[in-house]
């Protein structure tokens, strides 16, 4: 019986909205391009979620993949506000889970900076009963330290609990320690598999 639901963050209950970022911004198909490939796309991408760097070293790395557009990757790391933007139902979402019995927790690969502003303006993260963020951890899904440290930091039985997640890579990582999963492509389809799995919600 599940009892437990676990929450990716970025295109589960928050949209990472960088394409359309960079095109509100006015840049032209090429600079996108490059903006992208030096910043959303790169490997150092991922190293901001491990949380290892300071902001100042991402800045740097990404800069170094493409001097050319320093300015704009300034100003995309600076734009936590416009980047990702939660999501109208993620608030009632977890309040009708708690509601309901269910223990929610956030398992999500978010940077330290980005990750302070979603704390902060997020409504459904109060809701939550606490969760592993990857930047605390040094390790990102689909890594398996980061799903046993969710584990040992709440003591429950993943066999009892399902992950929702947008990628199959992170869900394949899960399902190694026992978890329950649901591939996260829009939010209707994911309730009728939570329901399929004896969730009331």
């Amino acid at each position: 019986m599940i009892n437990t639901i676990i929450l990716d963050i970025g295109q589960v209950m928050a949209h990472f909205r960088w394409k359309e970022y960079l095109t509100d911004c006015g840049y032209d198909e090429e600079t996108i391009k490059r903006v992208s490939k030096a910043t959303v796309l790169s490997k150092e991408w991922g190293e901001e979620d491990r949380g290892i760097l300071s902001d100042e070293e991402l800045i740097a790395a990404f800069i170094a993949n493409d001097p050319g557009v320093a300015e704009e990757i300034r100003k995309l790391k600076g734009s936590p506000e416009k980047l990702v933007m939660e999501y109208d139902y993620s608030a009632d979402f977890v309040k009708k889970l708690k509601a309901n019995g269910y223990n929610v927790y956030l398992l999500s690969n978010y940077g330290k900076t980005n990750f302070a502003y979603a704390r902060s303006h997020f409504k459904f993260i109060p809701y939550v009963d606490g969760g592993v963020i990857s930047y605390e951890v040094n390790h990102i899904k689909p890594e398996p330290e980061i799903y046993r440290a969710l584990i040992d930091k709440y003591q429950f039985d993943p066999k009892e609990a399902v992950f929702l997640d947008d990628s199959l890579a992170n869900l394949e990582g899960a399902k190694t320690f026992g978890f329950h999963t649901i591939h996260f492509t829009e939010f209707d389809k994911a309730v009728e598999e939570l329901k399929a799995l004896g969730v009331n919600i």
